[in-house]
């Protein structure tokens, strides 16, 4: 990971410490998932907190690092981090003000006696740009989550409804090695498809209509996401044309990935696609998000956002059209922005797939 970067970023800011206490700016810093866990980074030193729960196994992975027993010798665990953090935090310590509760920022304030300074994002460009071991990572979650879609394909005219078949992916996520879902899976029958997050109910799967599958998993601790609309028997042919269109601004959107392109023009292309066909008003959110450790990542793929695409982000593309009370179509794949364009990850074709 990139630590030393992210001690240089912290040394820059005239940091003396910065206290992490997300989850995932946890897992990301140290690869080691705890509930309750937190590090504080020095421009030369790594400290990682963690209770007797987690202590031995993070001892036994993070050769490397300082750890730390939270709670020692009995101790209540908040005032022996805020022990810890005057120790060895030194006189200007960074902190997640856009992850932390308002009660735990109110304790390190009474107690704490140094400056406290906040951030949010700090950890936001670092992320965006992923290393080759994670590409590599979600490449296999995104391998596997194909091989899922495959899987169900074959169930699809046995299921009794959508939540029959997102209990068949939940269990194929886990026969494919996953760790559980990304996301509570989307499963849109007929008219329900025609909302983009849907909440998968007891809707039968209809007949002569779409179906909508948007679904991830979690592989060794990053994400996948994917979304698939197959073909229930022969459907309305005004939804086998969105299905063509929503393919052809997928492309198009694809087309302008790379690195270094602004996020937007990605965005544009997608939405720009739509429009010349006169959908423009059905399609209701942008065209994706970075992805990695969370589902939703930066950046947002939207024509309001001024950000310039890191080189190696991943990123989901995954425009849609819906009409009300008649269907909807999306199609996403995970991509990453390369120096001389776009790698799809995704290997399930953009096809339409008739059951």
């Amino acid at each position: 990971m990139k630590i030393k970067e992210i001690q240089q970023e912290i040394e820059k800011k005239q940091l003396s410490s910065f206290l992490f206490s997300s989850r995932p700016n946890v897992f990301y810093l140290s690869g080691f998932s705890s509930t309750n866990a937190y590090i504080l980074l020095t421009p030369t030193e790594k400290y990682f907190i963690t209770d007797s729960r987690y202590y031995e196994g993070a001892k036994e992975k993070l050769k490397d690092w300082k750890l730390i027993l939270l709670g020692e010798g009995g101790k209540k665990q908040l005032e022996h981090l805020i022990e810890i953090i005057n120790s060895y935090g030194g006189k200007k310590i960074g902190f997640e003000e856009d992850r932390v509760t308002l009660s735990f920022y109110k304790k390190l304030k009474e107690n704490i006696k140094s400056d406290l300074i906040g951030y949010s994002g700090f950890l936001t460009r670092f992320r965006m740009g992923k290393t080759e071991k994670e590409i590599q990572i979600i490449r296999t979650a995104v391998e596997k989550t194909d091989a899922v879609f495959q899987k169900i394909l074959d169930y699809i005219p046995r299921a009794t409804d959508e939540l029959d078949l997102r209990r068949e992916i939940i269990n194929s996520i886990f026969l494919e090695g996953g760790t559980g879902e990304s996301f509570p899976a989307i499963v849109a029958s007929g008219e329900n498809s025609a909302i983009p997050h849907h909440e998968t109910s007891h809707t039968p799967i209809k007949n002569n209509s779409l179906l909508l599958i948007d679904m991830g998993m979690v592989y060794e601790g990053y994400c996948s996401d994917f979304t698939r609309t197959v073909f229930v028997g022969s459907v309305d042919p005004e939804l086998e044309k969105i299905y063509q269109i929503v393919r052809e601004a997928h492309l198009r959107a694809v087309e302008k990935v790379k690195a270094g392109v602004p996020v937007k023009e990605i965005d544009m292309a997608a939405r720009e696609t739509i429009k010349k066909y006169g959908y423009e008003k059905y399609f209701t959110h942008s065209t994706g998000h970075g992805v990695g450790i969370e589902i939703h990542e930066a950046p947002r793929i939207s024509n309001q956002s001024e950000e310039i695409l890191e080189e190696n982000a991943v990123i989901t593309i995954e425009p849609g059209i819906y009409l009300p009370g008649k269907g909807g179509v999306r199609l996403e794949n995970i991509v990453v922005a390369r120096k001389d364009g776009c790698e799809i990850l995704t290997g399930t074709p953009l096809e339409p797939v008739v059951i």
